[in-house]
């Protein structure tokens, strides 16, 4: 049963391994393993099957989904570089809980990087790159009907990551993979998307894609700009929100 599998439930119990004849190809089996076992444990953040703050305990994930430690490791290390989970000196690893001040800086670096990557478009993008980003905000049509909250997370992040790879920045678009889990997970838990996004959401980033293809480096920055300074205020006050509703004890923070 292979970690994707086993993901589904995050309980199911068993034990497996990978094993391979040439100890050459030994390496790079455990690192598939790995991003596997990452790729279970992320969409179980997601989803919300882990909840944000909970603390991770590496035997216990191992169990869940039928691997040993090792790839588990890897694969916390893998999480903790995306900035979806933390290692804490007394607690071990724990998922990130999304704070007030990590919004600031997850989204003032958000900022500058797109902005980056607006001004490297602008330059270096090809017909092709803007073909692809063009198909990838057509997804939206494809979306069930209405379009749920994390569909049009999961297809706003692909829409941005598009923007960062016509860029042709390589160091950039590593950075912009550090924190676009976590931009994933304000977009759906944390209020980053505007209320009426199934209205909204393919007329604003169509207008964000016509702007990048006039290669006009100083309007493409400031909508760029504009357009991430207002996801950052919609979370800012969604959080403030909550930790108001938290304060009069009507819901419960993350653990």
């Amino acid at each position: 049963m292979s970690p994707k599998a086993s993901a589904a439930a995050l309980g199911e119990r068993g034990r497996g391994h990978d094993t391979t004849s040439d100890r050459r190809l030994a390496p790079a089996s455990r690192r598939v393993l790995a991003d596997e076992v990452a790729d279970a444990i992320r969409e179980a953040i997601f989803s919300g099957r882990i909840d944000l703050g909970q603390r991770l305990i590496e035997e216990d994930l191992a169990t869940m989904l039928n691997v040993s430690r090792g790839p588990v490791r890897e694969a916390l290390a893998l999480l903790t570089q995306e900035g979806l989970t933390k290692i804490e000196r007394h607690r071990g690893t724990t998922v990130a809980p999304l704070s007030v001040g990590e919004l600031h800086e997850i989204y003032s670096l958000r900022s500058s990087l797109e902005s980056l990557a607006a001004d490297w478009v602008c330059r270096n993008a090809t017909d092709e790159d803007f073909a692809h980003i063009a198909s990838v905000l057509g997804g939206f049509d494809a979306l069930p009907s209405p379009p749920t909250r994390p569909a049009v997370a999961a297809l706003d992040v692909e829409f941005h990551d598009a923007i960062f790879l016509a860029a042709h920045h390589e160091r950039l678009y590593r950075a912009w993979g550090g924190i676009r889990s976590q931009i994933f997970l304000y977009l759906v838990n944390r209020g980053a998307l505007r209320v009426d996004f199934a209205l909204t959401w393919r007329g604003d980033h169509d207008e964000l894609l016509q702007v990048l293809r006039q290669r006009k480096l100083v309007a493409a920055r400031k909508f760029v700009e504009v357009h991430i300074d207002g996801s950052y205020k919609r979370a800012l006050a969604a959080s403030g929100a909550q930790k108001a509703q938290a304060d009069d004890g009507d819901i419960k923070g993350p653990a």
